[in-house]
């Protein structure tokens, strides 16, 4: 090497973070990193590596943003490249907040393609999920020819490696496939620093730490590292950074009736260390004593202290000593499991897979998904005899109204043209199919009322009343024949009538029952039964004063007395129709 080169390496600053819901933490976070940059500007190094989560979410506000530009700003000023990857905190879909600081001028994103301080070439790799590490590709790595003749490579990587605890990556595994030799491994995520060399003995690889506490465990002073690349080989080097102090107390009750006392006393024995500190209180001894967690953290309050942490370990003791065994799965894998076990179609599949790809971002979300679901749509043959869409049937009440868009509705739910087995219960009520063909029974019009047989109006008129319990058997409409014809066809008499209830509350004015004879042409007259296609066959006409269409009337020749009065809360019964509906899909899209 012409010269030795003095590298700067820091990483898993989090700014941004309120930790603790503190402003004051959140500021204590880029004074660190504030610490870290002016030592590099103080020390004139030739470069500032970063190892990820500069940032602590991927969504930092324009104050963050604003406050890290400041700060970069000075690396600019003294001529010194800040390189950097992506850590898991700050990873983002598509365009990375690092490609926003390479836009202006601020820093450099590293990868495959190596960055040259002197004679040294940097790579990148950014954190990569748990479970995408064996699909990694190691190809396009580049080693450009016009490297300098012994040049030491570098490279970053945010990742948890073996070694060292919690590893998700092998580091002989990466420094195996990789097509060059690596001088060390300059790494981030793990906030402890590290130093071990790894491979064949031969490759450095270290963790710098955090620039701030991020939680209670993180007990060692914050640090950065200070790699020297020199003809002898890498040197690395540790200097730690000035953070806000963690303070921790243990406080032991004895029992007695003032448990504050001893708690209280154990505070003031720290009095000098509390104030501006972060302090955490663990108290232990007697379970008994009762006392309230918000005086105490309240008191440390007044006493000086940043942030207040009260945490009583008395439980703890008190339970037995178990074993407690943890298992982390993929979360992918779990994800993926349980879509299965929903049985999406085709259609929840599909936002399913846009919703979680990576290569869509959240501001394409709804076009991709209309797209793809209009795609799969135009793919349908909504003519094909074979598809329909069935739901479930529903009880049925006689007062249902017609609808006047759906045919389906089209046959009275009381309809006695279709008998089972009296042992049937008129729970399980067969459905009307009505087949998809390309000359489907056309909507309801009201004004026209077809009557199969005027003869038998009153035997049907008094089959509806409820007197006499029917249950429905399969109708199949085709195109080949008429409604009426339908009907008949189903027809089969029941080898006896089951009595109903006197009254049936769903009918505003029940009849007197008839005896079904099991013929045909004594269904009586199917008021019901509408079509604009179906030719009129004569008979009774649809009464042109007639308001309500969904209520069979009664016919003339029944006496007055025959009805029973019906109270106003039957009346009001909501009846559901017991033919499932078959639904046409193009009607609704």
């Amino acid at each position: 090497m012409d010269r030795e080169i003095r590298i700067l390496h820091t990483a898993d600053t989090h700014l941004g973070y309120r930790q603790y819901h503190s402003e004051v933490r959140r500021q204590d976070f880029f004074k660190a990193f504030e610490v870290v940059i002016q030592d590099a500007v103080d020390m004139q190094v030739d470069a500032v590596v970063h190892a990820g989560d500069l940032f602590d979410s991927r969504n930092p506000t324009l104050e963050d943003l604003l406050e890290t530009m400041n700060i970069l700003s000075r690396l600019k000023a003294a001529n010194i490249p800040f390189f950097g990857i992506v850590g898991n905190h700050e990873s983002k879909q598509n365009t990375q907040w690092l490609d926003l600081f390479e836009e202006m001028g601020l820093a450099e994103r590293l990868g495959k393609t190596p960055k040259l301080v002197g004679d040294t070439a940097i790579y990148g790799i950014d954190s990569v999920p748990k479970s995408k590490i064996p699909l990694y590709d190691y190809s396009g790595f580049e080693v450009p020819g016009s490297l300098p003749e012994n040049c030491r490579k570098l490279l970053v990587m945010h990742q948890i490696v073996q070694p060292f605890p919690y590893a998700d990556w092998d580091c002989a595994e990466v420094l195996e496939n990789l097509p060059f030799k690596v001088d060390a491994i300059l790494l981030g995520d793990y906030h402890k620093y590290e130093k071990i060399k790894v491979g064949e003995g031969e490759t450095w690889a270290t963790y710098s730490g955090s620039t701030e506490r991020n939680s209670a465990s993180e007990n060692e002073p914050r640090s950065y590292n200070i790699i020297t690349l020199s003809g002898e080989g890498p040197e690395i080097s540790r200097r730690t950074i000035p953070t806000r102090n963690f303070l921790f107390i243990t406080a032991k009750i004895d029992g007695g009736e003032k448990p504050y006392e001893h708690i209280f006393s154990a505070i003031n024995e720290h009095l000098e260390e509390i104030p501006e500190s972060v302090v955490f209180l663990d108290i232990s001894g007697d379970s008994d004593s009762v006392f309230s967690f918000s005086e105490i953290e309240e008191y440390l309050l007044s006493k000086g202290a940043l942030v207040s942490k009260v945490k009583d370990a008395r439980i703890k003791e008190n339970l037995p000593e178990e074993v407690v065994k943890v298992a982390f799965s993929d979360p992918d894998h779990a994800v993926a499991e349980e879509i299965r076990r929903m049985s999406l179609n085709d259609g929840g599949l599909i936002v399913d897979e846009i919703i979680r790809s990576p290569d869509v971002s959240r501001s394409r979300v709804d076009e991709e998904t209309e797209n793809r679901l209009s795609r799969l749509i135009e793919a349908i043959d909504f003519k094909d005899p074979d598809f329909r869409i069935e739901i479930p049937a529903s009880p049925v009440s006689p007062t249902d109204s017609i609808d006047p868009v759906s045919p389906i509705n089209t046959v009275s739910s009381a309809d006695p043209v279709s008998a089972v087995s009296p042992e049937s219960s008129t729970d399980h009520v067969s459905s009307v199919i009505i087949e998809n063909h390309e000359k489907s029974i056309p909507a309801v019009e009201a004004e026209k009322v077809e009557t199969l047989d005027p003869a038998g109006e009153t035997e049907f008129a008094a089959g509806i009343a409820g007197k006499t319990e029917i249950l429905r058997a399969p109708v199949r409409i085709k195109n080949s024949e008429s409604l009426n014809e339908a009907l008949k066809k189903s027809y089969e008499a029941p080898d006896k009538v089951r009595e109903a209830p006197d009254v049936n509350p769903e009918l505003p004015e029940p009849l007197p029952a008839f005896e079904n004879t099991g013929s045909p042409e004594t269904f009586g007259s199917c008021e019901k039964i509408v079509s604009s296609e179906i030719p009129e066959k004569g008979g009774v006409e649809a009464d042109s004063e007639k308001e309500d269409m969904d209520r069979v009337e009664k016919p003339a020749h029944v006496p007055d007395k025959a009805a029973k009065p019906v109270k106003q809360s039957q009346r009001k019964g909501k009846g559901k129709s017991a033919v499932p509906r078959q639904y046409n899909l193009g009607d609704y899209l």
